[in-house]
């Protein structure tokens, strides 16, 4: 579907022409930007922001991002666990929990050892620390504001769940007593649910404390999308850097005329050029591009190990935006085949190892969940060793 869209067919108007350039060119965001300056004011500060350079993007994006409330950082985990040795692995998920119809305790309790627990939360002896990454989470808060009627947005997304609901993503980080990052992108539909409005986006929640936490706002397609990211401190200095992704599924017919149907492939570029931009602080010198030319890299190996994991919205695993990120992440996991939603493969763990490589993907051990646990997405998980 999307590999056609590296190469402008011939004849094509003026104005597809011009959209052939896939990436919307990326920067460390605008100190002048209110609204992810408010919100990250209004967290305690301490995010990072990248977003699109192109006027467009920029302004479709900061529409969308004044409908939602502020990020919630909560960097330390409540319970007290042990830190990782050298010898120890930590696994990672990605999990699109579906605006939480995924049963995420159970989910944990049954496939990672932790049991959540209002006073004693804790992983089982022998089981491995944890980051997972979620799209799809929400958040029900009376402060995300109010916005006019004139503004259009998707339909609230209701999942199935018992009566009582299950709890929203700040509910569950405390309950279970994880470190949390959530960045909300949009509104998950107008109305009011018991007095407050909800909004949804990408999480992670860990064992481990978050570090460095960025937000990557993503070329502007149907809606808005921000990634997230962490890093996490391992062992003896070892890090690892992880972001949770969420691409559009299909763009606007204005969007596909004025980009020329590059939907994903232009928001993968996003991701990759706004990681290059973390590992350089900003700086675009030393980025060098790759593969097609269409997107920079950086450094390969990274000076940080790198996961890049989440859903990515694929009908199949040969899409242009696949392929690149594969030629960008060049240690990550062999696809196995099965798809995680419906019959169509959406959703991927990407890794490029350090260059000191202390973080090494265990071969062989990524692998779909087979049990949905209430999503209408199957997770992923795999498995890292750590070294000194």
């Amino acid at each position: 579907m999307i590999g056609s869209a590296r190469v402008c067919a011939a004849g094509i108007t003026a104005l597809l022409s011009a959209a052939c350039a896939t990436s919307a060119g990326m920067r460390l965001g605008p100190e002048n930007r209110a609204c992810p300056d408010r919100a990250a004011a209004a967290s305690g500060g301490g995010i990072t922001w990248y977003s699109p350079a192109g006027p467009s993007d920029e302004t479709s994006n900061e529409r969308w991002c004044e409908t939602v409330g502020s990020p919630v950082l909560e960097r330390l985990t409540r319970a007290s666990f042990p830190s990782p040795g050298p010898a120890d692995s930590i696994a990672v998920v990605t999990w699109n929990i579906w605006i939480g119809g995924g049963d995420v305790p159970l989910f944990l309790e049954e496939v990672l050892g932790y049991e959540c627990h209002p006073t004693s939360p804790g992983l089982d002896a022998g089981s491995s620390h944890f980051v997972l990454l979620i799209q799809e989470a929400f958040r029900r808060s009376e402060a995300i504001p109010d916005v006019p009627e004139s503004f259009t947005f998707p339909p609230r997304i209701v999942p199935r769940s018992p009566p009582e609901g299950w709890p929203d993503i700040v509910e569950l980080a405390r309950d279970c007593g994880l470190a949390l990052f959530y960045v909300p992108s949009a509104r998950n539909g107008p109305e009011t649910v018991g007095g407050e409005r909800e909004d949804k986006g990408n999480a992670i929640l860990s064992t481990l404390p978050l570090e460095d936490v960025f937000a990557i706002e993503l070329p502007f397609e149907a809606g808005r999308k921000v990634a997230v990211g962490a890093t996490l401190s391992l062992t003896g200095g070892t890090r690892l850097r992880v972001a949770s992704v969420h691409l559009d599924v299909a763009s606007t017919l204005f969007r596909t005329l004025t980009t020329a149907n590059t939907t994903r492939l232009r928001q993968a570029a996003g991701l990759i050029e706004a990681l290059a931009l973390i590992e350089t602080g900003g700086v675009t010198s030393g980025i060098v591009s790759v593969g097609s030319g269409e997107t920079a890299c950086g450094d390969l190996p990274a000076p940080i190990a790198t996961v890049a994991a989440g859903d990515f919205n694929t009908w199949s695993a040969g899409e242009s935006a696949i392929d690149q990120l594969r030629l960008c992440f060049p240690d990550s996991p062999l696809w196995d085949g099965k798809p995680t939603y419906g019959s169509f493969p959406t959703d991927f763990i990407f890794f490029r190892r350090a260059a000191d490589g202390r973080v090494v993907y265990v071969g062989g051990s990524q692998r779909r969940i087979e049990k949905r646990y209430g999503s209408d997405h199957q997770a992923r998980i795999a498995w890292f060793d750590l070294s000194e």
